[in-house]
């Protein structure tokens, strides 16, 4: 049996125009649970998460919980899942339980927003799900072997330093962590043991729906390393093998015993002299957020982006035009936001075109025969926002 704490939350998504029920915690439990795996769940939650969870435990015998009671049903409320989400109620009026405490052999602990906890167990894998003043495994835990799996600004957060060295001694000897990871989104992670360090790849899928891909991966590793006893760097690449299967298809997947996995696996390249250029209508409000939001997911992952609003803005429009050409030759890709048939995008996207540049084409109301002119085998068209960011970062 393992032990999951985490939290129960409503999802909302404007990318998949989805709303689900599911959290770190219940996600995690989800994919032990497809896995035949006893499941001892720890959360909270209101009378709706409770009427959910009973409705689970018909589906799934192994499922066993305990929810400490809470009065709100969490919500969060994503416009596509690289963009921050919003947070209802606000996380500065969510009230704290102190209500949780476990000692158990195995425990995989997400960081919850309604609830502090104790742990004491013989395997641990804690992932504090926040870099805002993320909880310290210190503060509140004791394991005989522990695992951290973080990203690279939670890792910043804890150990309150940007060098790896700083991060590998605080993580190592203030932590006194077995191992840790560093999830880095589409170009994988890292494993990182006190004397070596071991790169985990990650997979090209057809779709990328990423929420929840992290919970997956922290719950999926616990189960490697804790139900299969397999060694930490195998399950932490059985565990990216699980993402990626997550990602493309939805499914709760033990990869030791599925004998389909063909996914190639993203080999990084440096990225330090590639661009992305952002062909973009921007004059509504909704345009304007639209091109923020996706040139700041780019930077976010460390990608160069060319924004001809944000690099080159309003004025002549002879001199614009000389800029964003400019813009464009000097790009590695053009991603093209075609949504209103913006006859600048449009314009821009042919002479890529013509320039022989790779297009990543994202759209969520064209019809495809008013883009009939623009399809070659050099462009991709996604009415899917994450997919498409991550393929262009892919085609790098």
């Amino acid at each position: 049996m393992i032990t999951i704490i985490g939290g129960t939350y409503r999802e909302i998504d404007y990318d998949e125009i989805s709303i689900e029920i599911f959290g770190s915690g219940f996600r995690g439990a989800k994919f032990l649970l497809e896995n035949s795996c006893e499941v001892d769940f720890r959360t909270a939650g209101n009378n709706d998460i409770l009427s959910y969870l009973k409705e689970n435990q018909k589906v799934y015998k192994n499922l066993y919980f305990n929810l400490a009671p809470h009065n709100e049903l969490i919500t969060f409320k994503y416009t596509f899942p690289l963009d921050n989400p919003s947070i209802f109620p606000n996380v500065l009026n969510i009230s704290k339980l102190n209500l949780i405490d476990v000692k158990e052999d195995n425990i995989i602990a997400f960081g919850m927003l309604e609830s502090n906890y104790n742990v004491d167990g013989k395997k641990v894998v804690y992932d504090p799900q926040t870099s805002i003043k993320p909880t310290k495994f210190s503060d509140f835990g004791k394991a005989e072997e522990l695992i951290y799996i973080v990203n690279r600004n939670e890792a910043n957060a804890i150990a309150a330093s940007e060098n790896i060295d700083d991060i590998k001694n605080y993580f190592f000897d203030v932590e006194n962590a077995k191992a840790f990871i560093i999830k880095d989104g589409p170009f994988g992670a890292t494993l990182y043991f006190r004397n070596k360090e071991v790169k985990i790849p990650s997979y090209i899928t057809e779709n990328v729906f990423k929420i929840g891909s992290g919970d997956i991966f922290t719950s999926s590793f616990g189960y490697y390393w804790m139900n299969k006893n397999l060694s930490i760097e195998v399950s932490a690449i059985y565990a990216s093998k699980s993402t990626a299967i997550f990602c493309d298809k939805k499914a709760y997947v033990d990869v030791t015993a599925y004998a389909g996995f063909d996914y190639k696996e993203f080999h990084l390249k440096p990225l330090d002299n590639k661009q992305v250029y952002l062909a973009s209508p921007f004059f509504a409000i909704s345009e304007l957020i639209l091109v923020d939001k996706v040139r700041s997911a780019f930077l976010s992952l460390g990608i160069k982006v060319f924004s001809p609003f944000h690099d080159v803005g309003l004025g002549d429009s002879e001199l614009i035009t000389k800029y964003d050409l400019e813009g464009i030759d000097n790009s590695d890709i053009i991603f093209c936001l075609f949504d209103n048939y913006d006859s600048g995008a449009l314009i821009e996207s042919g002479y890529s075109l013509a320039k022989g540049k790779k297009i990543i084409g994202y759209h969520r109301t064209c019809a495809e025969d008013k883009l009939l002119m623009l399809k070659g085998s050099s462009i991709e068209y996604y009415n899917h926002l994450t997919t498409a960011i991550y393929k262009t970062i892919w085609n790098l």
